[in-house]
């Protein structure tokens, strides 16, 4: 019996080394049939939506400078477009001959005035005199006259002198009253006719940048044409643009915007100063100003484009690659204990390499990196897993590098 078994043995031997051999041969071969596949771990990001938007450079804030004089003709033009202004500084000058010469006429009339208003004066002082004298005399006669010194006629003739002086001193004051008037009138025609002339230099209300110039040398002033000149107030411009209602509906002043400039090397950055108040019934759209972060050399008229940062939101995010999108419909490939499962997602907003997975995957699943026709539902495949080499950026999940390593064999 043990030599039965001596001679088996190295059969049995020779048996288990070829199993052994088979199995692993058949490991292997299983192996080379599974298909390698780059994947990612889903992750949650912070997603911030641009909404993009086309519009105009402009004026904050647009002044009218008018002519306070009208019907006279211009004589000179003292600022022209382009040119930068300050409050108060002329822009053009308006004939003044009319106005001179009846400044002219004003100063003779003052004088004339001033002179009546002098005799005035001096009558004044005449009729105060005899008053004084006139009622001196009455009451001396007052006094007298129940002693018997004085008699009934002569206190009657002194009380009638008194009453008369009284009314002359009336008299004067009032025609010094009206002289002292007609100086002041003639005074106060002075100012008016000097306020004439000093509007004849038209100046500017506020300081700023000129956008338009609309006077014109020999031209007649008049406040129902147009401007003489068009002010950019402070010269601050910025970025106008309508918005759909959609997107208007998500937007908030002082959110954060970039707009691209023809001519201009990178993005100007920009914060949204004012919303419409509502949205226009027949374009259904709402206009938003953007205040811009630097201006200088900026031009109103300019057309631009750019983009709104809206309110952050966090949501898994995954390279475009991974993302197949047909007939309005997505979808990816999940990898699952190495079985492949094509899985439907709703897809958000799509920025710099990136798409939102806003429904139908969860955080921490394993997705196929390039999503393709030759990928096949309940396919047995061999995961390889896409190492990130570059940092997380606020707005963005994690870029995927092509660094692979193995996850299993």
């Amino acid at each position: 019996m043990q030599g039965i078994s001596r001679s088996v043995l190295p059969q049995l031997r020779l048996v288990v080394s070829a199993l052994v051999v088979w199995l692993v041969f058949l490991s292997a071969s299983q192996a080379e049939n599974q298909t390698p596949v780059t994947v990612v771990v889903a992750r949650q990001g912070e997603v911030t939506e641009k909404i993009p938007v086309v519009g105009s450079l402009i004026a904050r804030e647009e002044v009218e400078v008018q002519p306070f004089i009208e019907g006279r003709v211009i004589e000179h033009i003292l600022a022209e477009v382009g040119q930068r202004v300050e409050r108060g500084q002329p822009l053009a000058l308006i004939d003044t001959t009319e106005a001179r010469m009846l400044l002219d006429k004003n100063s003779v009339s003052m004088l004339r005035a001033r002179a009546a208003a002098e005799v005035e004066g001096s009558r004044l002082d005449v009729a105060a005199v005899g008053e004084a004298e006139a009622r001196k005399a009455l009451e001396r006669s007052r006094a007298l006259q129940p002693k018997g010194a004085v008699s009934q006629q002569l206190l009657d003739e002194h009380e009638n002198a008194h009453a008369r002086a009284v009314a002359e001193l009336r008299l004067a004051r009032q025609s010094l009253a009206l002289a002292e008037a007609d100086a002041e009138l003639i005074a106060r025609e002075r100012k008016e006719i000097a306020l004439t002339v000093e509007r004849s230099t038209v100046r500017a209300p506020d300081a700023g940048l000129v956008l338009k110039r609309a006077a014109r040398i020999g031209a007649m002033t008049s406040a129902s044409a147009s401007p003489l000149f068009v002010i950019a107030k402070d010269a601050a411009i910025e970025f106008v643009t309508q918005v759909t209602e959609t997107s208007f509906m998500r937007l908030d002043e002082g959110m954060r915007a970039q707009i691209s400039l023809p001519g201009y090397e990178g993005l100007l950055g920009g914060r949204l100063r004012l919303t419409a108040a509502q949205i226009d019934p027949v374009t259904r759209s709402g206009e938003v100003r953007i205040e811009l972060d630097e201006t200088d050399g900026l031009k109103p008229g300019v057309f631009a484009r750019g983009s709104i940062n809206a309110s952050p939101r966090r949501n898994i995010l995954l390279p475009g690659s991974a993302v197949n999108t047909a007939s309005g419909a997505s979808n990816v490939f999940v990898v699952k204990d190495g079985v492949v499962d094509r899985r439907n997602v709703t897809v958000g907003v799509r920025q710099e390499g990136l798409v939102e997975i806003v429904d139908g995957l969860s955080d921490g699943e394993i997705v196929v990196l390039k999503s393709g026709g030759f990928l096949k539902t309940q396919e047995k495949v061999r995961p390889v897993l896409a190492v990130s080499d570059r940092p997380t950026a606020n707005h963005v999940a994690s870029a995927f590098a092509v660094e692979h390593r193995e996850m299993a064999r």
